[in-house]
C-alpha cells in the first residue's frame, strides 16, 4: 500500500517535470516562430503591403505551424502587424491525473520605424532635410558651379582627401552615425573620385533585367545609404548635424571634369540599425519587435 501510494506521488512529480518542461519547450519554440512571422511580415509593408501577411504565414509554415492555429492582422495605418498563434501540447504522465492537453499561446507585434542610426555602410552624400518626394529625380551631388561655397554634396566620413571619399562610395562607411552626430562636408568636386564609384555602383547590379526605381531587389548596389542633414549652406570643410537618414536609388552619374552630377530618386527601403518612433520619416526604415 506504501509503495503505491508513493509511486503515484512519484508518477505526479514525474508528469509536472516533464509535460510542464514540454509546454515550456513548444512555448518557446512558437514565441520563436511568432517574432520571426512579425518581424518579416512588418519588412513586407514597406515593400509589398498586399503581401505582407502571407509573408508572415509563410514564415510560420517554415516552422512547422499550421495555419488553423495563426491569425494574422495588419493595422489601420500600414507600419505594424500582429501576430497570434497557439499550439495544443499534448501531455505524456499527465494523462494518468486525468490532464491531456493545454494550448500555448504567443502573441507578437512587428512594426517598421525610422532609422535613427545605422551600423555601417553609409555613403559620403547629405542632402538638406527637406521633405522627400519618392519617385521624383534629384541630384545627389551638384557639378561645379552648384552648390554652395565650395560644397556640392560631399561629406567627410572617416577622413578626408579623394582616396577616403572614393573609398566611401564603393564600400560604404565603416563606422556608426546616429542622428544628432556632427559630421564634416568634403568640399571640392571630388569629379574623378565620383564617377569611378558610381559607375562601379551601377555596375554591380547583377539583376536581369536591371533594377529600377519600379522594380528592384531591396539588396541592389544601385541602392545607397545617405544622410540627411541640418544644412549645407556652409563655408568649406565645415561641421553639419545629422538629422536622419534616406534610400537613394542611383540611375546614373553624368558630366566630365568639374561636372560630374549623380542624379537618382528616393525609395522607401529597411535596413538594420536603430529606430525611434519620433524620428521625421525619410522612407529608411527598421523592423522593431513592440511586444
Amino acid at each position: 500500500m506504501i509503495f503505491g501510494l508513493t509511486l503515484a506521488v512519484l508518477l505526479g512529480f514525474v508528469s509536472l517535470v516533464t509535460d510542464i518542461g514540454m509546454m515550456a519547450f513548444h512555448r518557446t519554440r512558437l514565441s520563436h516562430a511568432v517574432d520571426s512571422a512579425a518581424l518579416a511580415g512588418a519588412q513586407e509593408l514597406i515593400y509589398h503591403i498586399g503581401h505582407a501577411n502571407s509573408k508572415a504565414m509563410d514564415y510560420m509554415r517554415k516552422n512547422s505551424y499550421r495555419t488553423a492555429d495563426v491569425s494574422i492582422l495588419t493595422e489601420d495605418d500600414g507600419t505594424a502587424i500582429r501576430v497570434n498563434a497557439s499550439y495544443d501540447v499534448q501531455f505524456l504522465f499527465a494523462r494518468v491525473l486525468g490532464f491531456h492537453s493545454k494550448a500555448v499561446h504567443v502573441t507578437a507585434k512587428g512594426k517598421v520605424l525610422p532609422i535613427i542610426a545605422v551600423n555601417e555602410g553609409v555613403r559620403p552624400f547629405a542632402i538638406e532635410e527637406q521633405e522627400l518626394q519618392y519617385g521624383v529625380t534629384y541630384t545627389l551631388k551638384e557639378g561645379g558651379g552648384s552648390g554652395t561655397t565650395g560644397n556640392y554634396g560631399g561629406i567627410s566620413l572617416g577622413g578626408s582627401g579623394a582616396s577616403v571619399y572614393y573609398n566611401n562610395i564603393v564600400e560604404g562607411y565603416a563606422g556608426r552615425l546616429m542622428v544628432g552626430d556632427t559630421i564634416t562636408t568634403e568640399p571640392g568636386n571630388m569629379s574623378g573620385p565620383t564617377e569611378r564609384g558610381i559607375e562601379y555602383l551601377l555596375n554591380q547590379c547583377k539583376a536581369y533585367p536591371k533594377c529600377t526605381f519600379d522594380n528592384f531587389n531591396p539588396n541592389c548596389p544601385k541602392i545607397i545609404t545617405v544622410v540627411i542633414v541640418d544644412t549645407l549652406n556652409v563655408n568649406g570643410r565645415s561641421n553639419v548635424t545629422i538629422k536622419g537618414f534616406a534610400s537613394f536609388f542611383l540611375e546614373g552619374v553624368a558630366g566630365s571634369g568639374n561636372e560630374s552630377i549623380v542624379t537618382g530618386k528616393f525609395i522607401r527601403t529597411v535596413t538594420s540599425g536603430d529606430v525611434g518612433e519620433s524620428q521625421t520619416d525619410y522612407g529608411l526604415y527598421g523592423v522593431k519587435l513592440m511586444e
